[in-house]
């Protein structure tokens, strides 16, 4: 595991000065409101603004992408004992200043976007005679997307564990543009919330989201491409960065997922809208996402973008995660007990594995000066060439969950393993045996929980998956000696403040 320094700081910690102080985002005026949503215009630049609180640093920009919610999963060590607070949070301390500052800020960003969107939602339906073509729909079906996205990661993060939810209140939902404080829902009512939106965003985008024609190449052209854009408005064009159709029903499939405990229903579900992502085609007959695999990471394509069902476009990339990441960058390796990095690392990518594994191949490298071993760096979100075409994407749904997904929801043997196949075919792991015909079903459990580590390390998906098993310790063939899971770590204090949930 590698050390995180000043860089991936504790997002937000100024915010929070004093304990009695509310985490308020202030209102939007009236009449300010009025103006903004007069224009198709005004909100399109509504809708912009809640991505851009989306990849700020307090949400998908670092805390909860590689920052924050990677510390809370141990996936960096900190070893460096001045830097308290993220320490705090590998060792699930939330009662410390900063982490809960991070925490806080956290909260209050996922909270901040769905006040973005609320504000949308709540004038748009007395507005559609203003929109041209399909924008009203697209419009309306991202911000309700957006609205679902951000209150299951607030349910992920600061809910119940879900195998065993309470049954009081736990998170309010909100809808409303308001001063108020919201209500608490149970977890239940909650979750159904989400899924609501979810089903409102999917009937709206559904016929008229263009990546359900177009593929990725065409809605995606290169710098200074000659090609003829398929759709005549560019807001139309780059539907991987937005939360399009496909989007949801990925999202569709990860609630379900995480809701399985709750009845057989959510599981089925969670493999009907897996599989309709898998399915996606393009005019041409075409896969629209295909997975990712060693040829990628070869062409410098190491986060896999081919299967970003939704991600944030995040403007200077590449120098962000230099400066993360690199040996010219902050990170403390002075302090990098360069054993616990071999040792986590060998036993996520067994030697004996490894070679074709395009996620070690590509995405890891041992750094050594004068032919001694310094640290392990972590290239996921590099970029091939930040002069030109640079992705500058962080994925927030990829096409690989969604096999893992099917894979950990199959009900035999043989369909775990067909799906699982080939999925391991294209990602170049080994996978001969089968699962062990001992305790097929304990051996899935150990593989899923190891596979979302190494494909999504630094996506921020490791705390959820570990929360989602209730994994107490790693399967003994790869476990890492202090990782200790507890209901403690899991479940997170939402802020001791009130939020008000309106818009600024």
């Amino acid at each position: 595991m590698n050390k995180i320094t000043t860089t991936l700081l504790i997002s937000g910690a100024l915010v929070f000065t004093g304990c009695k102080k509310w985490l308020d985002v202030k209102p939007m005026g009236q009449s300010t409101k009025e103006e903004q949503f007069q224009s198709q215009k005004g909100f399109r630049d509504a809708l912009t603004g809640a991505y851009l609180d989306l990849k700020s640093n307090d949400a998908y920009g670092n805390n909860m992408m590689y920052g924050t919610i990677e510390l809370m999963a141990r996936n960096w060590d900190v070893a460096n004992i001045n830097l308290t607070s993220l320490a705090a949070l590998s060792n699930a301390n939330y009662l410390d200043a900063g982490a809960r500052a991070s925490l806080d800020a956290i909260y209050a960003k996922e909270y901040k976007v769905v006040a973005d969107v609320n504000s949308i939602l709540e004038m748009i339906d007395g507005k559609q005679d203003i929109f041209q073509d399909n924008n009203y729909a697209l419009i309306k079906g991202e911000a309700l997307a957006l609205r679902a996205f951000c209150h299951f990661d607030v349910l992920r993060l600061f809910g119940p564990m879900p195998a065993t939810p309470t049954a009081g209140p736990v998170l309010p939902y909100v809808t409303e543009v308001t001063k108020d404080i919201a209500p608490l829902l149970n977890y239940d009512d909650f979750s159904k919330k989400v899924l609501n939106d979810l089903d409102l965003a999917d009937s709206l985008l559904k016929d008229v989201d263009p990546i359900t024609q177009f593929s990725l190449a065409e809605l995606n052209p290169l710098q200074g491409s000659a090609a003829v854009p398929p759709v005549s408005d560019d807001y139309y064009m780059y539907r991987q960065i937005r939360m399009n159709y496909y989007a949801v029903l990925a999202l569709k499939a990860r609630v379900y997922n995480w809701l399985t405990p709750r009845g057989d229903i959510n599981r089925q579900n969670a493999v009907k809208y897996a599989q309709m992502v898998i399915n996606a085609k393009t005019h041409t007959g075409l896969s629209t996402f295909r997975l990712g695999e060693l040829k990628d990471q070869q062409g410098g394509d190491y986060s896999f973008t081919s299967e970003h069902i939704g991600a944030v476009n995040y403007y200077n990339l590449g120098p962000t995660v230099i400066g993360n990441f690199d040996e010219a960058g902050n990170l403390a390796r002075y302090d990098f007990n360069i054993q616990d990095g071999f040792y986590y690392l060998n036993n996520l990518f067994p030697v004996a594995e490894r070679a074709t594994d395009a996620r070690f191949v590509g995405q890891w490298s041992y750094k050594t000066t004068s032919g001694l071993t310094q640290y392990v760096k972590y290239k996921k979100f590099y970029q091939k060439d930040a002069g030109l075409n640079p992705n500058n994407q962080l994925p927030l749904l990829r096409l690989s969950e969604m096999y893992l997904i099917l894979t950990e929801c199959a009900q035999t043997k043989a369909d775990a393993e067909s799906i699982y196949l080939a999925y391991c075919n294209k990602k170049g792991i080994p996978f001969t045996s089968g699962f062990s015909a001992a305790d097929w079903v304990t051996d899935r459990k150990n593989k899923m929980i190891r596979e979302y580590v190494r494909e999504f390390y630094a996506e921020g998906q490791t705390f959820f998956t570990y929360k989602r098993y209730n994994v107490t310790t790693l399967p003994a063939s790869w476990t890492y000696a202090y990782y200790q899971g507890t209901t403690a770590r899991y479940v997170v204090a939402k802020p001791d403040r009130e939020i008000n949930y309106h818009n600024n």
